[in-house]
């Protein structure tokens, strides 16, 4: 990546890490191409973001050309981050869905109850987590439109059923479907490396979706479940966490929304104003990383631009210590911020 980027390119940036459409990111990715500096050293770099703006347009055609009538192909992000249960029929989704939100889904125990997406919002402390229910997906046959919603959710919660004598085969069939559109469920995100060090552009792929995802082992409570998850860790547990709950009776529930937080990799910053109390009851959620300008740009452009410093208390830093604009962040530190 070449040095001096201004703020408003990596600003612009992460709103193309959150967008949700090809419409949205190509918007983005043609404001990141007027800011960027032209000479020598963002020539990679521009010759990238022209190429992912032109297989955004590539892929609002293709949607134009499937012809998007009546059900949405996208839900627009709120929360913190959203996660996606995908899993085979009759796995448990939906009665974890309605345990862990308010949502109320169809729940029974019959095969492929959920026929469109249902959404509940998932708390954590002063925060909350989308989740979105997806119908179950088969060796045979995955709904057109589900795809497009897995490719850009934050996360993947695969879910399994510790009742059943099949378990294992509920995750590589279900990874291999996914794959023939181009997503590949991972534990961690590889870093793509540096165009520089890549002699074949065709090295990588412009349609590979790499999705962080975690296991949720469902039905603790049915016989037999303890020695399924043993052998479910035994074949998956280098690939994936995996986390064994039971929807029915609370087991373990209450671990999947620190899991969450953990990883989506975001931080929770709380605002003060000088000589008044701090707000938590709305904190900044920001990626993992960020700094104080990053923070002040999620208020608004304009306050970002005027700021000259802030104080801050909590993690790695002393009460009230003034820092620079471009210093690092944490969970749950309170900033006040000192403009000019």
């Amino acid at each position: 990546m070449p040095a001096n980027l201004p703020p408003d390119y990596q600003k612009a940036k992460r709103r193309y890490e959150m967008a949700t459409t090809p419409e949205e990111k190509i918007a983005i990715l043609e404001e990141m191409l007027a800011i960027i500096p032209k000479h020598k050293g963002t020539d990679h770099l521009r010759a990238d973001l022209r190429k992912r703006v032109s297989r955004h347009k590539q892929e609002k055609e293709v949607a134009r050309k499937k012809g998007k009538k009546g059900f949405s192909y996208h839900v627009r992000k709120q929360g913190a981050a959203q996660i996606c249960l995908v899993g085979m029929p009759n796995v448990g989704k939906s009665q974890l869905l309605t345990r862990l939100t308010r949502a109320t889904p169809e729940v029974a125990p019959y095969p492929f109850t959920t026929q469109e997406t249902v959404v509940g919002m998932m708390d954590y402390d002063n925060i909350s987590f989308q989740l979105i229910d997806l119908p179950a997906i088969t060796p045979d046959y995955v709904k057109p439109w589900q795809p497009d919603i897995v490719k850009y959710a934050d996360l993947v919660w695969l879910v399994v059923d510790l009742s059943s004598d099949e378990l294992l085969d509920q995750v590589d069939p279900l990874c291999d479907k996914l794959r023939t559109h181009h997503i590949e469920l991972v534990r961690e995100v590889p870093e793509e490396p540096e165009r520089e060090e890549i002699e074949d552009e065709d090295e990588l792929s412009p349609l590979l979706w790499y999705k962080k995802t975690m296991v949720i082992a469902n039905k603790s409570d049915a016989e037999g479940a303890d020695e399924r998850l043993s052998i479910l860790q035994e074949f998956y547990g280098d690939r994936f966490p995996i986390v064994s709950v039971s929807a029915e009776r609370g087991d373990n529930l209450d671990k999947l929304p620190h899991s969450a937080f953990e990883s989506a990799d975001v931080i929770r910053v709380f605002t003060k104003a000088p000589g008044k109390p701090v707000d938590y009851n709305d904190p900044i959620v920001l990626p993992r990383g960020s700094t104080v300008l990053d923070a002040a740009y999620e208020l608004h452009k304009d306050f970002a631009e005027r700021l000259q410093y802030a104080r801050v208390w909590g993690a790695n830093y002393f009460d009230g210590q003034a820092i620079a604009r471009d210093e690092f962040l944490y969970d749950e530190n309170i900033i006040e911020f000192h403009t000019g």
